[in-house]
């Protein structure tokens, strides 16, 4: 059995990654003239609008795995295959920030329904992994640490299906109203934070 401290390091490490290749999205604008670097820039908002929001959902979904693991004293194979599989939806995230900003920049309407539609079915598929770790954890109690833990674990199992509701939301409101989805999306990637 991999003891937890490895798989946090790990994981840690991949969050430390994703958050840094984030910023490698801004570049010198196409067709910046000299003297003109705050024109340049300020027409960059779209990415930096995707980079908060996607910045900020990293941030959050990275204090989340460190909460549960935190209630967790031992992994087992299963376990471990599960958080590989949370963590490789993660890392979709930095793709789904450049459709976003792309369709951003455009604000071409079936473009920025295509780009809410993935990073809602992206955070979906984040959060029914989490849904999927705490299924685990609840039906294999050996597995977390003392009582005072498992408390805290209780408490956090009813995130990941609410912020299901809200992606599902998301997903529904950005092929009806595309700027609803991107409030609904916004809202779920909130949401985590309180």
């Amino acid at each position: 059995m991999m003891k937890t401290d490895r798989i946090q390091a790990f994981s840690d490490g991949i969050f430390s990654i994703l958050i840094t290749i984030l910023v490698l999205e801004f570049k010198l604008p196409d067709g910046y003239v000299q003297g003109n670097l705050l024109q340049a820039v300020l027409q960059q908002w779209p990415t930096l609008v995707a980079y908060v929001m996607t910045f900020t959902y990293i941030g959050i979904l990275w204090l989340f795995h460190h909460d549960m693991f935190s209630c967790v004293q031992r992994i087992d194979a299963r376990l471990n295959i599960l958080n590989l599989s949370s963590i490789f939806l993660i890392t979709l995230l930095n793709y789904s920030m450049s459709l976003l900003a792309e369709s951003l920049v455009t604000l071409n309407t079936r473009d920025l329904q295509f780009a809410l539609t993935f990073y809602a079915l992206l955070a979906l598929g984040i959060s029914m992994s989490y849904f999927a770790f705490y299924h685990y954890l609840a039906h294999k109690p050996s597995l977390l640490a003392s009582s005072r833990y498992q408390l805290q674990f209780r408490r956090l199992q009813r995130c990941p299906l609410l912020s299901s509701s809200i992606y599902f939301a998301a997903l529904l409101a950005a092929n009806l109203k595309v700027y609803a989805g991107l409030i609904f999306l916004v809202a779920g990637i909130l949401f985590h934070g309180f």
